[in-house]
């Protein structure tokens, strides 16, 4: 009798195994928990020691700097050479200058970011009715904290940073041009409320 009890208990895993990934009906999933959206918390740094296109020189002075090399810091301020932080850059016309998010590193950690879908079938002016879709809406967190966060705005004339304080036989470009527009340095924490809303494009 044991053995048999031991070879039907082996016939029935697989089948037991098979039902746990039957899909379940409607009833029975609004009882599981989190069908309500997600619930995010979390920190990352950007660059917080530099990147990889470019290695922190000795001094800060540009002229003095190799083709992979850049600082951050203030030129002409004395102060020591920095490690740059990550770099983007748009450019809204094909023969148009670039808008750059430059020296953009720290540590940026937050809590209660909410990912979640909405029907939108009111409001917005009365275009809600005609809309009656579902978007996807982001929950802003209620506090973002930044520790050594630092970024500059600026327009240039390349994508690319370039060196225009060397020739171009050292790996520089004379002519290229940026203008930060504004700077900043964040330390501390911005509280945050609303939502975004992601509407689908057809």
């Amino acid at each position: 009798m044991t053995c048999a009890r031991g070879l039907i208990g082996l016939l029935l895993a697989p089948l037991l195994a098979h039902a746990e990934l039957q899909p379940l009906e409607d009833e029975s999933l609004s009882q599981l928990s989190g069908q309500g959206g997600v619930y995010l918390s979390g920190e990352f740094s950007i660059n917080k020691d530099g990147g990889v296109l470019w290695t922190t020189p000795a001094s800060n002075n540009p002229a003095q700097w190799t083709a992979g090399q850049r600082s951050c810091a203030g030129v002409g301020t004395g102060a020591p050479a920095e490690a740059c932080g990550m770099r983007l850059a748009i450019r809204s016309e094909n023969n148009g200058g670039w808008y750059v998010l430059d020296n953009l590193k720290g540590i940026f950690s937050f809590e209660g970011l909410t990912l979640r879908t909405r029907t939108i079938d009111s409001g917005f002016n009365g275009d809600g009715a005609g809309f009656n879709q579902d978007v996807l809406e982001f929950g802003l967190p209620n506090e973002i904290r930044f520790k050594d966060g630092n970024f500059s705005f600026g327009v240039a004339s390349q994508g690319g940073w370039r060196n225009n304080a060397i020739g171009a036989a050292s790996g520089g470009d004379p002519s290229y041009q940026q203008t930060n527009i504004f700077s900043a340095r964040i330390d501390g924490t911005i509280r945050m409320q609303g939502n975004v809303l992601v509407f689908p494009k057809n």
